[in-house]
């Protein structure tokens, strides 16, 4: 086998092009998370800015939960991705290249330890599960408080609001498993791997 003047064999080409590819994976999958945490903020602030300032809008903000459960999903989901890839190039495609790819091994190495709660976990909370709480408990009072409202209507706000509740735990549960401080079901099990 010949080598290449920077000493990889050439039988290296297929799985460094591979390699490059899936970094640019990662790479697209990191800028989807920062677009997704943008559209996160732009989508609670208008929401709540239209809400707030529009008498009998309040329910409104019922929707929140929601778009943070779904836009939270989303983001980990990347996140869980990113992190499938590496394990695909740290178990399968390093050794298929002369000297090996030593970038996810280094990577992990580095990242034992969990992210740091303050710097990391804290904020993730409060832009998705934060907006969630946030909205809760402003419409509170509208849903469960409100007098002259028939019961069904009433019901059916209250249903909507339990299950927005339900959806911002559930948030609460994705951020914990991204920041590893809570177990993650296997994905075969989810059938997302």
């Amino acid at each position: 086998m010949s080598m290449s003047s920077d000493g990889a064999g050439e039988g290296a080409d297929g799985p460094l092009a591979e390699f490059s590819a899936l970094r640019d994976e990662i790479q697209d999958r990191v800028k989807a998370q920062q677009h997704l945490l943008t559209l996160q903020l732009t989508f609670t602030s208008a929401i709540f800015g239209f809400a707030i300032t529009r008498p009998g809008m309040t329910a409104l903000l019922l929707i929140i939960p929601f778009g943070s459960y779904l836009l939270c999903g989303r983001l980990v989901a990347q996140h869980f991705g990113t992190l499938r890839v590496a394990a695909y190039i740290r178990d399968e495609l390093s050794d298929r290249v002369p000297g090996g790819l030593r970038w996810e091994r280094w990577l992990e190495d580095r990242q034992r330890r969990r992210p740091h709660f303050l710097g990391s976990t804290l904020p993730m909370l409060f832009t998705f599960t934060g907006a969630s709480v946030l909205a809760l408990g402003w419409t509170a009072g509208y849903v469960f408080g409100r007098g002259g409202v028939p019961v069904l209507e009433r019901l059916g706000l209250g249903a909507f609001w339990i299950v927005g509740l339900a959806a911002a735990v559930s948030c609460v549960v994705l951020v914990l498993q991204m920041a590893n401080r809570l177990p993650v079901r296997s994905w075969a099990q989810t059938g997302l791997s």
